[in-house]
């Protein structure tokens, strides 16, 4: 019997209740609530065509109205005043021609001006605070249009980065300006700004509009999106789910890991591979589930992906014929995820390709009908509580994270946004980083073995994993370590300075001087490109080597400075939850080794267009090593997923 069909079960709360999960009935949707939330059948899905907009979405900036008034500003106002001044000066002695002519020559010879004013302005608003402007692009085309074609095209067919890695080559710096479209955008991989940004000057930056028109229908009051007392409010209610005593308690990884490594097993019993990929996306997501809301969405007893029988989709491989309800959600997640990053390599004008059709409403929607059943029932949970008299003390050491911010609010839009935050945390990025550590197995198989053989050392071949004995093992956290300093999950932080002018230090500088960021301007730190810098890790920078990690000297320099070294960020928003994603990768990779002795990439599976073109060969840098495609969208992935064939230890 296929694993992934035996492993089907009813719901398993984690506390006292017996929830039942159901969908409310559409035409559009097709369900269930036999032994899982998921029907096993494939489904189409069809979107009604409008939907109501929620009270916290009618307060999103109105990107149209923005990107209309700049258009305005832009295209209509210079002509206007350009005919006007001409008609009261000249009266009726130009011709109509004449004035059609420089009305229209206005447009760009304004735009010209205000490009020039605005950095005549911070040269010398710069050399008043004794800075130096940070380094400008200088494209062929008005508006380094030709740039901004080229960054564009990179994250589709280049290398992760690879366009912005080219520029920090072209103008040997670690800080750019790209100056797209005459605006100021700010690219960094400098370890000084990153820290300044995060710790230093943390009360300067904000997420920013951009920001928020970009993410809000996403994302909301989540606590990835907040700002400000809101921000400060969800992370003090979310900081006691995340205590050690909580993130120590290893049951509910338990569960989930040995269902994942029967389906493995069952696959690798039969010679065939799987995508890690999406096996690793349902384990973590099923563990996130039982973690934050106390139910077992099952979504590693749903069919899995078949070899030979996939495509490309929007991140990994999906099924050729037909979707499951859990693909269609994957995928909707997975569509909105590439529209966000789309939007902002595209900077403030991304409006302009969705003035008609607003592209994250379909998925979003999808979405939602997953989550908000969930929340409902907590909220009309706590409402019967009340009704029978029940005395209510949520605490966040006796209950689960749904039902805890039931107690704190009746607001279900609210609670969804809370909900989709905590489970891209709990499950995108712990995704990304134990896909990524199988897939250096696969390159690497002495780093297997040896992390086996630690493996066998500290816990057998069956002692389950328990936290003292996991935090010593020092390989496995050098494994890990080296992992997220080649694919950190999140590769990408963008801020938004405020309304004063700034100083930045930049440690790489061969200048005494530091760096002006005008006002109001957006920052995108690329830790990925900050990890493989030769100047701070040497010549092997984009080698992987978790032996690094033993070396003193080398630690004692990551030591003393911390942000050359930031999977998860910092200063005050550093992520909530790194340690209890660092305890579920421990924990999973111990059990995966205990079980399995090697593994193998099989490409001849992929989806067409998601192996690596035969021109990357020989590149420099990663780019000439890769197997997979790397790709980035809200975390780092492999486009197309990652097929490999597993090897039982019992082969051996």
């Amino acid at each position: 019997m296929d694993p992934a069909r035996s492993c089907e079960g009813v719901f398993q709360p984690v506390n006292h209740y017996s929830p039942t999960f159901s969908l409310p009935h559409t035409p559009s949707f097709v369900l269930t609530t036999h032994h899982s939330p998921f029907p096993l059948r494939r489904v189409s899905l069809t979107m009604a065509p409008h939907r109501q907009l929620t009270s916290f979405e009618k307060t999103i900036p109105d990107y149209r109205k923005r990107i209309l008034i700049a258009l305005s500003q832009a295209l209509l106002l210079p002509p206007f005043f350009t005919v006007f001044g001409l008609r009261v000066y000249f009266r009726q002695t130009l011709s109509p021609v004449y004035v059609a002519l420089l009305a229209l020559l206005s447009i760009p010879a304004t735009i010209l001006v205000r490009s020039y004013c605005s950095l005549w302005a911070q040269d010398h608003e710069a050399a008043r605070l004794g800075a130096r402007p940070i380094p400008r692009v200088q494209g062929k085309w008005p508006g380094n249009f030709d740039v901004v074609l080229k960054i564009i095209k990179s994250f589709e067919t280049e290398y992760v980065f690879q366009g912005f890695s080219d520029l920090f080559e072209e103008y040997q710096c670690t800080t750019i300006n790209t100056r797209f479209f005459w605006s100021d955008q700010i690219v960094t991989m400098d370890e000084s700004v990153i820290k300044f940004v995060a710790v230093t000057g943390f009360d300067q930056f904000e997420k920013g509009n951009l920001w928020h028109e970009r993410m809000n229908k996403f994302l909301g009051t989540g606590l990835f999106n907040a700002e400000g007392d809101v921000w400060k409010k969800g992370r003090a209610t979310a900081r006691p789910f995340f205590a050690k005593e909580r993130i120590s308690d290893f049951e509910i990884f338990g569960r989930t890991s040995k269902t994942t490594l029967d389906i493995l097993a069952g696959r690798a019993s039969r010679h065939q591979p799987i995508d890690i990929q999406d096996l690793l996306s349902r384990f973590t997501l099923d563990s996130a589930a039982l973690y934050l809301w106390g139910h077992a969405l099952n979504t590693l007893s749903q069919p899995l992906t078949q070899p030979g029988r996939v495509k490309l989709g929007p991140r990994g491989s999906i099924p050729i014929d037909g979707n499951t309800e859990f693909d269609v959600f994957t995928e909707a997640f997975e569509r909105v995820a590439v529209i966000v990053r789309r939007r902002a390599v595209q900077g403030g004008s991304w409006p302009l390709l969705e003035l008609f059709k607003d592209s994250v409403e379909e998925p979003i929607e999808i979405i939602g009908r997953w989550l908000d059943p969930l929340v409902k029932k907590a909220v009309a949970r706590k409402d019967q509580r009340k009704r029978d008299g029940v005395t209510i003390d949520a605490r966040a050491e006796d209950t689960v994270f749904l039902d805890f911010l039931a107690q704190q609010s009746d607001n279900v839009e609210h609670i969804r946004y809370e909900l989709l935050t905590f489970l891209i945390a709990s499950r995108e990025t712990t995704t990304s980083v134990l896909t990524f550590t199988v897939y250096f197995f696969a390159l690497h198989p002495e780093v297997c073995i040896r992390l086996r053989q630690e493996v066998l050392e500290t816990f057998g071949s069956e002692e389950t994993p328990v936290y003292e004995k996991l935090k010593s093992m020092k390989y496995l956290r050098a494994v890990i370590n080296e992992t997220l300093r080649l694919f950190p999950s999140a590769p990408l932080i963008v801020r938004m300075s405020r309304d004063t002018p700034l100083v930045l230090p930049q440690a790489t500088s061969t200048s005494p001087a530091p760096l002006h960021l005008p006002p109001h301007t957006q920052v995108m730190m690329l830790s990925l490109l900050l990890h493989r810098r030769h100047d701070l890790w040497g010549p092997d920078a984009d080698e992987f080597k978790p032996e690094r990690w033993f070396d003193e000297a080398f630690n004692t320099k990551v030591n003393a400075t911390p942000f050359m070294y930031s999977p998860f960020y910092g200063g005050p928003r550093v992520c909530i939850g790194q340690e209890f994603a660092l305890n579920e990768i421990g924990y999973f990779l111990v059990r995966l080794l205990q079980r399995f002795q090697c593994f193998r990439l099989a490409p001849e599976f992929m989806p067409q267009g998601s192996l690596p073109p035969a021109h990357w060969k020989g590149k420099p840098g990663r780019q000439g090593m890769e197997q997979v495609l790397p790709a980035q969208n809200i975390t780092i992935h492999s486009r197309g997923g990652m097929w490999m064939f597993a090897e039982p230890a019992s082969a051996a």
